[in-house]
């Protein structure tokens, strides 16, 4: 097993070292120089060694500490005592969640497909190998986070017992799994919740138990709390043996990892997936018409008959919103302290809301959309990429970007502008600015994404999202947007700011589209 385990970290790093050589050749102007024989070089080899094996320590140690930090240390600040009985009620709720979320083996990646099914490596010796790291890692990343943060608030015995119960869950929840498997003939996927859609309900009451409970004063004592690890720690010793002795892990693998769920080595399957699932989407109705003329009736046709697409998220999104802005003004009444941090957050904060905008706007969703359901087919015809035709269309899109976008945006303004007003108010020039603030950042992030689109077109003609230079642009502007959420500004001084910088890009777009555009905007 321990060879197994050897040959699939070569193998990984690899294929690491090859996707990152791909990619420094599919920049412009640098790629032309990067030669193919790099592909042999030791050095990338070692370089991907490294690069691994920093994601690696991240991975078990980084993700470990955020994760205690932000689900257990900073909610015990909600509850009026911070007795180490709240903090194994919540870890054991959040222990239940993770265990059944995320097994390792129902995950199906890319070096499971390579080595199982390429490279007809045995099932079994690799699945356990690989689960062996798998449980080691969580068992020391988990125990050096809580050993780190919670030293003083739960007992060094209490938090070995905690990580045991962890990694003695998920052979519980593993062997559920190949009991599930034997009854229904159904294979559970890590990588698609709609495999395991009816779980949510179980997560949302787990959650509740987890964090709800503590805030009336009701957790599980701590009598009671050894009685259930007992419980556990008996089942889980059933289930060990189950997990290293399951005689069907190919048979498993086989279901497990078709093209679809992997996405490796099946363009026209993905493809043809992505289009059957688009097309559930689009109405078919054909009295749907328009009474505008030119581009404009073409792409109100568009918009039309792809409305559930197009707007699906942002509902969803401005629903979200709404949701979130009830919860705070429920905290602001109940909770008559928490004015004075909401109120001095929203006037002083206003840059974080430009990275949360990053994250809401919906351009991403709606140019996919454009080019799986129109531009991929359009573009081949020369007359679709003249600079004017280009403007034309450019702008009708952008118009209907804005608007979508809109809508959660002015709801976030909305909300916002009210939980200013009930937690101490502030000028009246003041609301203006942070109220159209926050529509200029929308208008901002809808430009930015319909702009990257067209000068940086990233898809290829199998649908497949392919540029390099796009994919390093959109990591940019997030690294931005979250350099600047930690900006010491007043609201209103960058609500100006913001404002007149999305004049400017908005104009600047106009004319980068029509200059440069119909070179970029192509078929790859």
């Amino acid at each position: 097993m321990l060879n197994d385990f050897r040959i699939s970290f070569q193998v990984k790093n690899a294929y690491t070292v090859n996707e990152f050589i791909y990619g420094l050749q599919r920049i412009p102007f640098i790629g032309k120089f990067i030669p193919d024989s790099l592909y042999k070089m030791k050095f990338f080899k070692i370089l991907s060694f490294i690069i691994t094996f920093i994601r690696e320590i991240i991975k078990i140690f980084g993700f470990k500490l955020l994760y205690i930090a932000v689900f257990l240390i900073l909610p015990l600040s909600l509850y009026k005592s911070n007795s180490y009985e709240i903090f194994m009620h919540i870890y054991l709720f959040l222990a239940l969640i993770g265990s059944f979320s995320n097994t390792e083996i129902f995950n199906p990646t890319r070096d499971k497909y390579y080595m199982i099914v390429l490279m007809k490596m045995n099932a079994r010796n690799h699945t356990i190998s690989n689960f062996l790291y798998f449980l080691g890692s969580t068992f020391i990343g988990q125990l050096t986070a809580l050993l780190l943060l919670a030293h003083n608030i739960v007992p060094w015995y209490f938090i070995l017992l905690l990580v045991i119960l962890t990694i003695i869950l998920k052979f519980i929840a593993i062997n559920f799994y190949f009991y599930r498997m034997k009854i229904k003939g159904q294979v559970i996927n890590e990588n698609k919740p709609e495999s395991w859609t009816l779980y949510f309900g179980l997560i949302a009451i787990l959650l509740g138990l987890a964090y709800g409970l503590p805030y009336f004063n009701i957790v599980i004592p701590n009598y009671l709390f050894l009685i259930i690890s007992v419980i556990i720690l008996i089942l889980g010793l059933i289930s060990i043996k189950t997990v290293f002795k399951y005689p069907n892990y190919a048979k498993l693998y086989k279901k497990l990892l078709n093209p679809d769920n992997v996405f490796v080595n099946s363009e026209d399957a993905q493809k043809n997936t992505i289009i059957a699932s688009n097309l559930k989407q689009i109405s078919i109705d054909t009295t749907i018409t328009s009474n505008k003329e030119g581009f404009a009736y073409f792409h109100d046709l568009f918009v039309k008959r792809h409305r559930k697409i197009l707007s699906d998220s942002a509902k969803k999104t401005t629903l979200g919103i709404l949701l979130v802005g009830i919860v705070l003004l429920f905290v602001l009444f109940i909770v008559p302290e928490s004015k004075e941090i909401i109120n001095n957050f929203i006037l002083n904060y206003l840059p974080f809301i430009l990275l949360l905008m990053y994250f809401l706007n919906t351009g991403k969703v709606v140019t996919n959309a454009m080019f799986m359901n129109c531009d991929h087919s359009m573009l081949s015809y020369r007359f679709y990429r003249q600079p004017n035709t280009l403007l034309s269309l450019f702008k009708e899109r952008l118009k209907t970007l804005i608007i979508l976008n809109l809508i959660p945006a002015l709801t976030m303004s909305l909300v916002i502008s009210i939980l200013l007003a009930v937690s101490g108010g502030a000028s009246f020039i003041t609301y203006i600015v942070v109220f159209f603030s926050i529509v200029a950042m929308s208008i901002f992030f809808s430009v930015h994404n319909l702009i990257l689109y067209y000068l940086l077109q990233p898809y290829n003609i199998g649908m497949e999202m392919k540029s390099t230079t796009y994919t390093i642009v959109s990591i940019a502007t997030y690294w931005l947007c979250y350099y600047i959420s930690d900006l010491k500004v007043s609201s209103f001084t960058f609500g100006i700011i913001m404002i007149i910088f999305a004049i400017v890009y908005s104009l600047i777009s106009l004319f980068l589209v029509y200059r440069y555009a119909p070179k970029t905007f192509k078929l790859r």
